[in-house]
């Protein structure tokens, strides 16, 4: 355990004088290397729990007992918030905190602005400096970049929490069941935002997550959240909060498995800009973009078949656009790589295409999996396929010629376009999957079209 002393004017000109060196130390922290998996390293001692070593960073912003191991040592049994947080019974902070008081790492994660005292206090672990102009303090107010880990057991309530395994960024390969509690820290937050930064976890079998599963439970009792497992990089939820006020967590790791996982939670006001519409489980801004499904990617270093290729089974959920100003519609297309079109491979239709290599949607009664765009019925199959331009008005889809004459062959061969959707937005797309037939799923490109 550290202790925090009372800041005295020679340690409060220590810092001043240290100004300088905690610049240049960040700057060095950015400069330093990645290891081989990617991950920027980080000062000693910061994200782990070893006895010895501080950051140059950390030692150079707080006065520290010499005798304390670790920043992470501080935080308290339980609930580590303030006093006002939801998860202790007290009231709630009023008010939502602004952006003024939102800071960027040196490691470029996202904390909040807090005094030293203060950061500390929360549990929170002090990450740079915050720029003079933080509302929360005057010119060389000690304020800093408090950063929000929680792991498995812990518990939070800030505008930004990193969830993320035991050891990061070192693999975790136990069996356990792994449990965080995330509580709101205003009235006013509607939603939470889960980036999946790195998540990679035990792969399903036949869409079954057998060995690893992640679900949340807390939120708004009629928003439905998959459950997911697999190797799902970049993925994204937005989670209704409105009627409720803790969120949890789970994670259940059987097995051995070199699990890594790193989960941004953002909560995000009532009426804010950055809200999605209700009952869309991702959202989606910008021109252009692309979606999709669970557990599509797999990592190439790793022996890879069908059986852990592909979706979760069991899923029902909503993907929204918001459609920009000065655009009217939007076209979907196959997604590709330097190797060609990326497969497409949905319901029962592809155990026809071996390897997953489905690589056409068509419009068909899709008994068990399929995906929706714009109120059309898409999954894979095998047959005559000739669709001829058509403009649909009643519901707003054109669907584009697809010259092949027998089956759907490979899509590189032809337009990659699917359709075009003219709806009103936000535009909608949803995924459905029983526990019939799983298969790889899309990965499908989107950009939106100027108003004539």
């Amino acid at each position: 355990m550290f202790t925090m002393k009372p800041m005295t004017g020679a340690i409060i000109s220590m810092l001043i004088i240290c100004d300088r060196y905690i610049i240049s130390n960040a700057r060095g922290f950015l400069d330093r290397p990645i290891d081989s998996s990617g991950t920027p390293l980080v000062p000693y001692g910061m994200f782990s729990n070893g006895n010895s070593g501080k950051s140059p960073l950390v030692a150079a912003t707080y006065y520290f007992n010499p005798s304390s191991a670790s920043v992470s040592a501080n935080r308290p049994e339980g609930v580590y918030v303030s006093d006002t947080n939801p998860l202790n019974g007290n009231s709630a902070i009023s008010g939502d905190r602004t952006d003024d008081n939102v800071c960027s790492a040196p490691d470029g994660r996202k904390g909040t602005c807090y005094e030293a005292s203060e950061c500390v206090r929360r549990g929170g672990m002090p990450m740079g400096r915050c720029s003079d102009s933080y509302s929360g303090g005057g010119k060389n107010s000690g304020a800093v970049c408090c950063l929000f880990d929680v792991s498995c057991g812990e518990t939070a309530a800030e505008k930004f929490i990193y969830f993320r395994n035991p050891g990061f960024p070192e693999t975790y390969d136990k069996s356990r069941i792994c449990r965080t509690k995330i509580g709101k820290i205003s009235p006013d937050i509607c939603q939470l935002k889960l980036e999946f930064r790195t998540f990679d976890i035990g792969k399903p079998t036949e869409g079954n997550c057998s060995q690893d599963i992640f679900t949340i439970s807390g939120q708004n009792e009629n928003h439905i959240i998959p459950k997911i497992c697999g190797l799902n990089n970049g993925q994204h939820y937005y989670i209704g909060v409105d009627e409720s006020g803790v969120v949890s967590l789970h994670l259940m790791m059987l097995g051995s498995y070199r699990r890594r996982f790193d989960v941004l939670i953002t909560q995000i006001p009532c009426q804010s800009e950055n809200s999605a519409p209700p009952h869309c489980l991702q959202y989606y801004s910008g021109t252009h973009g692309v979606m999709k499904s669970f557990n599509y990617d797999y990592s190439e270093d790793e022996l890879s078949s069908d059986r852990n290729e592909g979706y979760p089974n069991d899923v029902d959920y909503m993907m929204c656009i918001r459609k920009e100003p000065g655009f009217c519609s939007i076209t979907y297309e196959l997604s590709s790589d330097a190797d060609g079109t990326l497969p497409f491979a949905i319901g029962s239709g592809a155990e026809h295409i071996t390897g997953f290599s489905a690589q056409w949607p068509v419009v068909a009664e899709c008994r068990d999996d399929f995906i929706v765009i714009g109120g059309m019925r898409l999954c894979s199959g095998v047959g005559k396929l000739n669709v001829e331009n058509t403009e649909l008005a009643d519901n707003g889809l054109q669907k584009l010629t697809n010259r092949q004459e027998n089956g759907f062959g490979n899509a590189s061969s032809v337009h990659r376009t699917v359709m075009t959707d003219t709806t009103p937005g936000p535009f909608q797309i949803r995924f459905v999957s029983n526990n019939a037939k799983n298969a790889r799923g899309f990965h499908i490109g989107y950009r939106q079209n100027p108003c004539k």
